[in-house]
């Protein structure tokens, strides 16, 4: 075998192969909530010292033509999220020397998820009092799958996952999503007589 074969041969088995991390990408799952997944556009990690910048000065900072949206994610950390491309070199130069980026578009996966049940279905599996009306992003467990929790309009949520969970998280959330929400009326009166 020739040395050129050998090296095209190299290329074909180590060329790697885009792919969405799962099979359907719209589906409207038991209980009615309409699950997205969430593909193309951007994920940008913004990685700063904690307190050295703050989330007014980033937003002032970052000049993009698209809309972006900055979610907080953990001391000195942001998300900025857009549904289209960003130029990150520009957003790198108009915040060098304070804040880091790390391209995290293929590393994790934006899941939205939308309809009357959500709230009460992610109440099962998250810790936090949704009902409070969340304003803000959140890291917090989804069972035991760490996720990036956002409220982006009335009965509908965005959750990023790291690609490696995604299949886990919405074979989870169907599951979830097949299980009654509340307990029939009779029942409910059997409690109320105990």
């Amino acid at each position: 075998m020739s040395e050129q074969t050998a090296s095209m041969d190299l290329r074909k088995s180590t060329s790697i192969e885009r792919r969405a991390p799962v099979e359907k990408r719209d589906r409207t799952l038991d209980d009615g909530t309409r699950m997205t997944l969430r593909t193309g556009g951007a994920l940008v990690q913004l990685l700063s010292r904690p307190g050295s910048v703050d989330e007014a000065w980033l937003r002032q900072s970052i000049d993009v033509s698209s809309p972006v949206d900055l979610r907080h994610f953990s001391p000195g950390q942001w998300l900025l999220v857009s549904n289209n491309p960003l130029d990150q070199t520009a957003i790198a130069h108009e915040l060098r020397d304070t804040v880091d980026l790390v391209d995290q578009s293929h590393g994790r996966v934006r899941l939205e998820l939308a309809g009357p049940n959500v709230q009460a279905m992610l109440g099962y599996a998250t810790g936090l009092d949704l009902h409070s009306g969340l304003k803000a992003s959140t890291m917090t467990l989804f069972g035991h799958i760490g996720v990036h929790l956002t409220s982006i309009g009335p009965d509908v949520y965005e959750l990023i996952v790291l690609r490696s969970f995604v299949e886990s998280l919405v074979e989870e959330i169907e599951r979830m999503c097949r299980m009654p929400q509340r307990l029939p009326q009779k029942e409910v009166g059997d409690f109320k007589r105990l």
